[in-house]
C-alpha cells in the first residue's frame, strides 16, 4: 500500500514536502470499526456513529410517547404513536433497533480484526448480549403500535400508549433507573450501553483515540475479506462497506 493510501487528503502535500519529519500512524482497523459505532460513519444522518444515532432516536421515541400518553384525541394519539414506531423501528430512517444492531455489528467487526486487543475481543459478545433488552423492547413497541393503529377506542389506545411510554423510557434510561442495584443487562437502556462502551474504551491499550474522519469514511473491505483504506478517498461511496 502506498503512503498516500493511509494519509488523510488534507495532510498529503504537507507530509510529502517534509517526509522525514512527518510520521503518520494510521489507527488500527479495530479502532476504526469502533469509531463507526461511537463516532461517525458515512451512511447515517449527520454522519453520527451508530450508538449516537440510537440514543437520538430513542429520545425522539420517548418524547413522542409522552405526547401520545397525554393525548385526549384518538387521531392525534395515533399520530404520536406512529412517530414512536418510526423512531424505534425504521430501516430507512435508522430506528433505535437498526442503529443498536449496527453498533453491535461494528463492535463485532472490531473484535474479529487481526489487530483487535483482548479487551475488545472480550467485550464484543458481552455488548451484543447487553443490547438484547433494547431490541426486545423495540419489537414490543412495534407490536403495540400496530394495536394502537387498529384501535377504535380512545380508552384502549391510551392504555397501550401508557405501556409504550414505559418501554421508550426504559430504552433511554433502563428499567429501574432510580434503583442503584438495577445493573442486570436485562434492565439496560442506551444510558447503560453508552457507559459500557466508554468503560471498554478506557481500558484500551494502547489508548483509544478518536479516529480521524478520513479513516472512518474510507475503510473498505476487499473481495478477499481484507479491510483497507481507500487510497482515492471516495468517502465510503464505493461498494464493500456498510
Amino acid at each position: 500500500m502506498s503512503i498516500i493510501a493511509v494519509i488523510p487528503r488534507f495532510g498529503v502535500l504537507g507530509c510529502l514536502a517534509g517526509l522525514s519529519a512527518c510520521i503518520v500512524h494510521p489507527p488500527t482497523i479495530a479502532h476504526v470499526h469502533i469509531g463507526h459505532a461511537v463516532t461517525a460513519v458515512h451512511v447515517t444522518p449527520g454522519h453520527e456513529g451508530y450508538l449516537s444515532v440510537a440514543e437520538l432516536r430513542a429520545n425522539e421515541a420517548y418524547d413522542a410517547a409522552k405526547s401520545a400518553h397525554a393525548d385526549a384525541d384518538l387521531r392525534q394519539l395515533k399520530v404520536h404513536v406512529a412517530a414512536v414506531v418510526d423512531a424505534t423501528d425504521s430501516q430507512d430512517n435508522f430506528g433505535v433497533r437498526q442503529s443498536v444492531t449496527m453498533a453491535v455489528n461494528h463492535i463485532s467487526f472490531a473484535a474479529t480484526s487481526a489487530d483487535a486487543s483482548a479487551n475488545v475481543i472480550q467485550f464484543a459478545p458481552a455488548f451484543a448480549t447487553d443490547t438484547a433488552a433494547v431490541v426486545e423492547r423495540c419489537n414490543y413497541i412495534d407490536l403495540l403500535g400496530k394495536d394502537v393503529a387498529s384501535s377504535a377506542s380512545l380508552k384502549e389506545a391510551s392504555l397501550l400508549a401508557e405501556e409504550i411510554l414505559k418501554l421508550t423510557r426504559a430504552n433511554v434510561e433502563g428499567n429501574d433507573a432510580d434503583d442503584a442495584g438495577g445493573s442486570a443487562s436485562s434492565k439496560y437502556g442506551l444510558v447503560q450501553l453508552r457507559a459500557e462502551v466508554q468503560a471498554m474504551l478506557a481500558r484500551e491499550t494502547p489508548p483509544y483515540r478518536t479516529v480521524d474522519q478520513w479513516y472512518l469514511f474510507n475503510l473498505v473491505r476487499l473481495p478477499n475479506g481484507r479491510w483497507v483504506f481507500d487510497k482515492l478517498g471516495r468517502g465510503g461511496t464505493i461498494d464493500g462497506y456498510k
